[in-house]
């Protein structure tokens, strides 16, 4: 069965084919295939001319066979140099020249030095491509990152706005609950000052919780602070310091008492940090008793 080359194959093949130097299964695949591709086929016609012109183109000297036999000598072995460095098989004749093997070979190592030029000029392509490829994967990859980085970091300032807003919604909760529960009672305490500041206290005597808030108060003197005081018959107990802000203030605190024991709210005026007992002029007094 008769082998079907490719384009390229028979391509290689079409001037060995002009001068009969392939073997008879070679010949008939590179003539099949010619009669098939016109370019082949036009290429074929002129290799074919151009042998014949060759043939009548030798000197006079020679007899037309013998000089038509020499032309043909050295167009096979042409035609077979090329066809082995192609992978052909070729008849060829052994009488070559120096001359005509230096020729040969010539052809050969420009067509190989070409070959290795496009070789070299796709592999600098594809370095170039490969680089440009990879500098991409590098950028996508830094971009995502960065996108992560982001939303990590949106995803904390968000995770920390939902706690505050928590921890502030249950402090409003306790406060609320702090200063109106079934169980709260509330002590007012005043002053005869000329702008009287004034408070109220809440105490839940079911959670032990006492909630202060106060109005008008003036500033402490540097060095200075306020202390909140809870007054027994046998003592008074410091519910601890704060000092206002703008005349505002809300103190809170937990301490059990016995329900009948309060007698009294005070504020006095102290030293910062606060003192065990206290020392200082009264701010605000409110009575618990009834």
């Amino acid at each position: 069965m008769m082998r079907e080359l490719s384009h390229e194959e028979a391509f290689a093949a079409l001037d060995a084919a002009a001068l009969d130097a392939l073997d008879s299964a070679e010949r008939d695949a590179v003539l099949a295939h010619a009669d098939a591709c016109e370019s082949c086929r036009t290429e074929l016609a002129t290799l074919r001319e151009t042998a014949a012109q060759l043939a009548f183109a030798s000197p006079s000297a020679d007899s037309p066979t013998a000089s038509r036999e020499r032309i043909r000598s050295r167009l096979t072995a042409r035609a077979a140099a090329d066809a082995k460095a192609r992978g052909l098989t070729v008849q060829r004749r052994p009488d070559l020249s120096t001359r005509e093997y230096r020729a040969i070979r010539t052809r050969i190592n420009v067509l190989a030095w070409r070959r290795a030029e496009w070789i070299a000029l796709a592999a600098s392509v594809l370095l170039i491509v490969g680089v440009g490829v990879m500098a991409s994967i590098l950028r996508d990859r830094e971009n995502l990152r960065d996108a992560l980085v982001g939303a990590t970091a949106s995803t904390q300032r968000s995770q920390y706005a939902t706690d505050s807003l928590r921890a502030l919604a249950i402090y409003k909760d306790s406060l609320i609950n702090g200063i109106t529960g079934r169980d709260v009672a509330m002590v007012r305490l005043t002053s005869s000052a000329a702008r009287a500041p004034n408070a109220m206290m809440f105490w839940d005597r079911t959670r032990n919780g006492w909630t202060l808030v106060a109005h008008d108060l003036p500033a402490p003197q540097p060095g200075r602070t306020y202390q909140l005081w809870l007054v027994t018959p046998t003592a008074k107990i410091s519910a601890g310091t704060f000092t206002p802000t703008n005349g505002e203030a809300m103190v809170r605190a937990t301490y059990a008492l016995a329900r009948d024991s309060l007698r009294a709210i005070a504020v006095t005026d102290e030293p910062a940090g606060g003192v065990p007992q206290p020392t200082g002029q009264m701010v605000i007094l409110g009575s618990a008793t009834k």
